[in-house]
């Protein structure tokens, strides 16, 4: 991978599907990244070169592309459903929506029911001023994403495995009830689609 790969504006490419011809979304594989469209500086460190999870870390995984991050599973380490992935509407294991982001358009906007008002994507996961980081705000407190390697951390670590995004969450995001908000991160950064 490109020292220069920039994740958060472009996503990691995961697996054999192409990318749709519309600048679309990526699917998982080894395959060279796609030209950096942003100024994040990523990491020099391959795949597979992850340490183990922190202690008391909560590891989610997103998986079952169909035909990528987009439409796809998110497991809990046991390997039980605990949500799902349909392009723009995130479900809970109880068929809950819990978020939606609406790709059309020259701005994609984001809304998670009962947290996050509907507003521009961009807004959102806004680019710190380095433009080193992206910084989430979640009940007026903002949460950053800094890329470390290959994994963009903070509340957590996100990878990439040999098959499925790996989501490794805090003690912390998980008292602060923030697992919905990271794994829709996640699917977003990895998305393929530009955020800004």
């Amino acid at each position: 991978m490109s020292a220069n790969f920039n994740p958060y504006v472009q996503g990691w490419r995961v697996g054999n599907a192409p990318s749709s011809g519309n600048g679309g979304i990526w699917g998982i594989s080894s395959g060279e990244p796609p030209s950096v469209f942003g100024a994040l500086p990523g990491g020099q460190a391959g795949r597979g070169t992850r340490g183990p999870p922190a202690p008391g870390a909560t590891i989610f995984y997103i998986t079952d592309f169909r035909p990528n991050v987009l439409n796809a599973s998110v497991l809990d380490a046991r390997g039980r459903q605990c949500y799902k992935i349909h392009r723009t509407v995130y479900y809970d294991a109880d068929g809950r929506t819990v978020a939606l982001v609406d790709w059309a358009g020259a701005s994609p906007s984001v809304e998670m029911p009962g947290l996050l008002p509907r507003q521009a994507l961009r807004s959102w996961l806004h680019t710190a001023p380095d433009r080193a980081s992206r910084v989430t705000d979640i009940r007026g407190i903002p949460h950053v994403w800094v890329p470390d390697g290959e994994d963009i951390c903070r509340l957590g670590r996100i990878g990439v495995t040999h098959d499925a995004v790996q989501i490794e969450l805090s003690e912390h995001a998980m008292e602060s009830h923030l697992a919905e908000v990271c794994i829709l991160s996640a699917s977003i950064f990895l998305s393929g689609f530009r955020i800004d």
